[in-house]
């Protein structure tokens, strides 16, 4: 996966004029499917190229990236993430 530089924005400011887009959070996606969430901010928000599953104890890098979402899952490292539910309000970065 790639990252073109000028999405790159400061660390933990999702509100930066850099990202683009106009929808950033997606509250309404928690309990949702995996599955379902991904094809949601993809339609909602087409410059996010990078979609991710993670658990909800996940470590993950501290890079923020204005066309990545990380969907913080309700299961281990392992399951079937398309059909786990959303855990965390999923944000751009």
């Amino acid at each position: 996966m790639s990252y073109r530089p000028e999405w790159v924005c400061p660390p933990n400011n999702p509100s930066s004029a850099k990202c683009r887009g106009s929808k950033l959070f997606w509250p309404e996606l928690v309990g949702k499917k995996g599955k379902e969430a991904k094809a949601v901010i993809q339609k909602e928000n087409p410059y996010v190229t990078a979609v991710v599953y993670a658990p909800p104890d996940a470590v993950v890098t501290g890079d923020y990236c204005c066309n990545r979402v990380r969907l913080l899952m309700n299961c281990d490292a392992g399951c079937d993430y398309e059909n786990a539910t959303v855990f965390q309000v999923p944000m751009v970065g």
